[in-house]
């Protein structure tokens, strides 16, 4: 049987047999969404600012996922999939400022309703692309009619800059999907990731002297 042929088998058989299983997944999209929402809301009113530039949810798409379970190697079982899959809910919160990541950060580390189960800094520690995010594996708390549920979830946090990149290399990705990127175009990459960091870091400084009500000068 052919890759193709399998990847289609494998995803009709997930179709006709998991009914609801990624419910509990959009469930907590919809309870992540509204905590940060009203996160938004709060901020505004108490501070006159709020950290979140703008926030997206997305479900890993049957394709991915298949993908996922190949990569993995696991077994075609719901329990496998829950024990090994973490990141079938995602939420990618982008900020103005690196300073603001890390305060979403500590926000979520005392929120009694999200648990933070792993973190992967790829800003102190980018990847050797050039991307930077920063990755939170959490678990939230859902609440039914006669039970409490946690569900698994990834939380990217990233600035305005970082996003921006990663939007471009996934271009470049998707462009050449089955291909190496030219190594030209991943130079450049680099380089771009590089020129966007010290951007954030300037306007962390912007943000300092605002903040402090000093006067910002010229040099």
């Amino acid at each position: 049987m052919n890759r193709e042929k399998y990847k289609i088998d494998v995803i009709q058989t997930v179709l006709n047999n998991w009914k609801g299983f990624f419910i509990p997944y959009e469930m907590a999209l919809y309870e992540l969404e509204s905590d940060f929402n009203i996160i938004d809301l709060e901020w505004k009113a108490k501070y006159g600012y709020s950290p979140i530039e703008h926030l997206k949810t997305r479900m890993k798409t049957l394709t991915s996922l298949i993908e996922k379970i190949e990569r993995k190697d696991l077994p075609l079982t719901q329990e496998a999939i829950k024990q090994e899959i973490r990141d079938i809910a995602g939420v990618r919160i982008v900020t103005s400022f690196i300073e603001d990541v890390y305060l979403l950060k500590e926000h979520i580390e005392h929120r009694e309703d999200i648990r933070l189960i792993r973190v992967k800094d790829y800003i102190k520690e980018p990847k050797n692309s050039g991307y930077k995010s920063l990755h939170l594996l959490v678990e939230t708390q859902v609440i039914l009619s006669n039970e409490i549920i946690w569900v698994p979830a990834e939380i990217q946090i990233r600035t305005t800059a970082m996003d921006f990149w990663a939007s471009t290399e996934h271009k470049l990705n998707y462009k050449y999907q089955g291909e190496s990127i030219p190594e030209e175009a991943q130079k450049q990459l680099f380089e771009l990731s590089n020129a966007s960091f010290l951007l954030d870091k300037e306007m962390s400084k912007l943000r300092h002297q605002l903040l402090s009500g000093e006067t910002i000068l010229n040099e």
